[in-house]
């Protein structure tokens, strides 16, 4: 009984929690609306949809530029515990980062990946699609 009543509460406070902030997010773009309305002269609900439009739009552009920014770590699932596995020699990150040191962050691959025998014009094996010289295998900057 009382798993019941802790899981009725999350989903009553989710619901809480998702429409106060759906009125947070409709009380700005009518504000918004109201300060185009002074400048424009159009029609209050146009306005209020065109800002709820540009709020949406800015919302994907601020995720996709985080997502960007922030490294992403992907969680090993069971299948691959032979790659990740942490090796016994006491290999440090710091080693890994010496031999990617050309390769810009974000670029990196989350798994090693044998490019040992790729050649310049071959795909890379990272999977981006590119050549490999256009990729990995771009001389560091001198």
């Amino acid at each position: 009984m009382k798993d019941f009543f802790w899981i009725v509460l999350l989903v009553l406070g989710t619901i809480l929690i998702v429409t106060i902030g759906g009125g947070l997010l409709i009380l700005l773009a009518y504000g918004l609306a109201w300060l185009l309305n002074l400048l424009l002269h159009f029609d209050l609900f146009q306005m209020t949809l065109l800002s709820l439009a540009a709020i949406t739009i800015a919302a994907i552009f601020l995720l996709r530029v985080v997502s960007t920014i922030l490294p992403f770590t992907s969680v090993p699932s069971d299948s691959d515990d032979d790659e990740y596995e942490d090796d016994e020699e006491g290999e440090d990150e710091e080693e890994d980062d010496d031999q990617y040191s050309a390769i810009p962050r974000w670029r990196r691959p989350l798994r090693q990946i044998d490019f040992s025998n790729a050649r310049p014009d071959d795909l890379c094996p990272c999977g981006s699609g590119r050549k490999y010289k256009n990729c990995h295998g771009r001389k560091p900057k001198t």
